[in-house]
């Protein structure tokens, strides 16, 4: 049945990865960042999470039911957004191209996309979650332009909500999505349906306890725009008339598609391809409007700096158009290059973190938390136990499943981080207010770091 659906090659690489993104967890000895994360926050199920919405750490939380809360959850469940991802690109393309093969090499090109089969195969959560939603919608919406019924709009409807609660950056289609709309017919007609009305009122059923929670009388709202402040500089830079942010753009769409463009650049020598006219749709255009979106946004925000990672998901789709602007020689002898380096590379991301270890390339995954796990466990098991940072909870979680752990720079947690019983762990300098600490570690982890151990402030005071 599911050859039915996808061709024999497409489901071994699925396979493939989701068994590789797995098995990878045992040669870490800490998980990265993103699952760190997780590990901390799936400790609950809240309306949100500091400055990320909820959705992935919801379905994470019931993985942790299901397979137990360790490492295999958090790489298990990114290991099946992976292969989503792949599984949805395939059936979008197919739809897009007319064509099993041009599809089937759409897929395969990804392998060309560094920031996709590195960041999001190793560690990426929140962002692998929305390449997923995107895909989810297009094909949706696709389904829309030939079949407006009531159930495709429902379908509309889910994939809105579950983008908007995987990741904020789901607004920046949403908003290219609105401007087509306003000058391609083909949209017009999906929109402008009284059908359309399942589609907004599911939506804003689904998102509505999140979004109160954002916007409500807490203003979490503010832990967000601080992100983004955080995360793109401080804006003070001069803009040169706003072409700063267009350099950023570039130099990201550069470092997105860079292999992409080599390899492509190399065939059109030999021959092996010639450039082909894409036909001018709604697709083409959200491309333009959705490049032109990036731009404002990143000239609004003043950005100073722009990770590849933010523009995969959004852009993702639109490999559809690169290889649509192309004619393929033998596209079956190409398709099966492009199968092996696959396999390849999804190889070397495997021995990846074993090779590190062995030339000495240093890395945090290496670095297990158990010698901070010891002295808690030993000296302050009667005490709640705060951690510097997600990435230092949620680690010292995974080998404490049974115990509450807090985060000191978990700005939703809603209640005061300096209450009774409780120890603290301070990286490096300890606050002024504490006398001294009761434990240290010195030369802790990747950076060295030397740890202290206070308790609470109340006793020492």
């Amino acid at each position: 049945m599911l050859q039915g659906l996808w061709p024999k090659r497409i489901i071994i690489l699925v396979v493939l990865s989701v068994l590789v993104i797995a098995a990878s967890t045992i040669f870490k000895a800490a998980v990265e960042l993103e699952d760190a994360e997780q590990a901390y926050y799936s400790q609950w199920l809240r309306w949100g999470y500091d400055d990320q919405p909820p959705l992935y750490t919801w379905i994470q939380y019931f993985f942790n039911q299901v397979l137990g809360f360790n490492k295999l959850s958090f790489s298990f469940l990114r290991g099946i957004i992976f292969g989503g991802i792949l599984l949805l690109l395939y059936q979008f393309a197919k739809k897009m191209h007319k064509d099993v093969q041009k599809a089937g090499i759409t897929v395969f090109m990804m392998v060309l996309i560094p920031v996709f089969i590195d960041f999001t195969f190793r560690r990426l959560s929140h962002t692998s979650l929305l390449c997923f939603s995107i895909l989810a919608t297009y094909l949706i919406l696709e389904r829309l332009l030939t079949k407006k019924t009531v159930w495709n709009y429902i379908l509309f409807g889910v994939c809105i909500a579950f983008g908007l609660l995987s990741k904020y950056n789901y607004v920046l289609f949403l908003s290219a999505f609105a401007i087509v709309v306003l000058f391609d017919g083909q949209l017009r007609k999906v929109v402008f349906n009284g059908k359309i009305l399942a589609t907004i009122l599911l939506a804003m059923v689904l998102v509505a306890p999140h979004f109160y929670w954002l916007f409500g009388p807490n203003e979490n709202w503010s832990m967000v725009r601080e992100s983004i402040q955080d995360k793109t500089g401080d804006g003070t830079a001069d803009y040169l008339l706003g072409i700063t942010p267009v350099i950023l753009i570039i130099k990201g769409l550069i470092a997105l598609m860079a292999p992409l463009l080599l390899v492509f650049l190399v065939l059109v020598l030999l021959k092996k391809v010639t450039l082909q006219r894409s036909k001018w749709d709604w697709f083409s255009k959200l491309f333009v409007v959705q490049i032109l979106i990036l731009l404002l946004f990143f000239l609004l925000v003043k950005a100073q700096k722009v990770e590849v990672r933010w523009l995969l998901p959004l852009l993702l789709p639109f490999i559809i158009l690169w290889a649509k602007s192309f004619q393929f020689e033998n596209i079956i002898k190409i398709k099966r290059y492009a199968f092996v380096t696959f396999i390849v590379i999804i190889g070397f991301q495997f021995l990846r973190t074993p090779m590190e270890k062995v030339l000495g390339i240093p890395s945090s995954v290496h670095f297990g938390f158990e010698p901070i796990s010891n002295i808690l466990r030993q000296n302050y098991s009667g005490k709640e136990w705060v951690l510097p940072n997600v990435t230092y909870a949620g680690n010292i979680k995974l080998l404490n499943p049974n115990r509450l752990i807090i985060s000191n720079d978990d700005f939703s947690f809603g209640t005061s981080i300096n209450g009774k019983n409780r120890v603290f762990v301070y990286i490096g300098k300890i606050p002024d207010e504490c006398r001294k600490p009761t434990d240290s570690i010195l030369g802790f982890g990747r950076e060295k770091d030397t740890l202290f151990f206070v308790p609470n402030l109340n006793e020492l005071n």
